[in-house]
This record gives C-alpha cells, structure tokens and sequence, in this order.
C-alpha cells in the first residue's frame, strides 16, 4: 500500500490522540517547522523528550544528493547525545509543497534504524491508516538486521 500525503493524520487530529506531555512535543514540532519551513529545504521538525525531562528538536536539512540530507529525528538523536542523556519520547511533523497542513510522519528506515541502535525502548509517534499510534523505536524496523561489533555497547549494557 501506499501512503500518500493525505493519507497522514494532521496534527491536529494527530494531537486529539495523544496524552497531553506528547501534545506538547508536537506544539514544539509544529512552531519549530512553522518558525523554519523552506520549501524543499526544511519540511520536517521533529521534538523528543529526554530521560532528564528536557525537549530538544531537530530539522530537517536537505542535500541536493539526497543521502547527504540531514533528517530531523537524526538532529533530535544528535541532540540528546551531545546532551549525555537519552530519547524518551519522539513525534514529527511534515510540511509539503501544495499541502499546507502540517502531519505527523514516522521516521525514515534510516533514522529507524539509529533510532533503534540508540534508543530502542523509546516512544515514537507514526502515522498509521490515516491514524497516529505510539510504538516503540525497536517496533520500527520489525525485522532489521543487526550487525554486530559495529557499535560500542551502550551505557546500560555491561561491559
């Protein structure tokens, strides 16, 4: 099946499904891409809470080849690395050019997969059948593979 943009719940029919504490990530979101939107330059803003409570956000920052481009869940996971601390909870909005309505969007495999290398345990917030649902990071890529020795265990892992 493919999705297409107005299959995407907007965000304000995404913000009557969720708790108020992710409410308040994705008006961090939508003010952020409403603060920076450039057409075919910054289309996504995503927010995350942090282990410590703290929110950081992240942009969307294209390349004119493609894979350089930056996504916006990658700033959020940069974010809270640079920070010491660790995603909690995770939501991010999209803005297109002809559809001035902002919508929750699910992170790229690319950003699922380090999503998942870092925060497997956290919350993200995806568009599902013309609906939002919380999943966790490590639900993203169901069947991913794992290749092991490329990364350092992680801080909870024992030595």
């Amino acid at each position: 099946m493919v999705v297409t943009i107005v299959d995407r719940p907007t965000a304000a029919q995404a913000a009557a499904e969720m708790p108020a504490p992710d409410r308040a990530l994705l008006e961090v979101a939508l003010r952020l891409l409403e603060q920076r939107y450039v057409e075919r330059r910054h289309e996504v803003a995503a927010a995350a809470r942090l282990a410590s409570g703290r929110v950081v956000t992240g942009l969307h920052v294209e390349a004119s080849q493609g894979r350089a481009s930056v996504c916006a869940e990658s700033g959020v996971l940069s974010s809270a690395a640079a920070a010491g601390d660790e995603v909690r909870t995770l939501v991010a909005v999209l803005r297109r050019p002809g559809d001035p309505t902002p919508r929750v969007i699910e992170p790229c495999g690319v950003c699922a997969e380090i999503l998942t290398d870092h925060c497997p345990d956290a919350t993200v917030w995806v568009a599902r059948d013309g609906a939002v649902a919380a999943t966790s990071a490590a639900d993203l890529l169901p069947y991913r593979h794992v290749r092991t020795g490329r990364l350092a265990p992680s801080r909870k892992d024992p030595a």
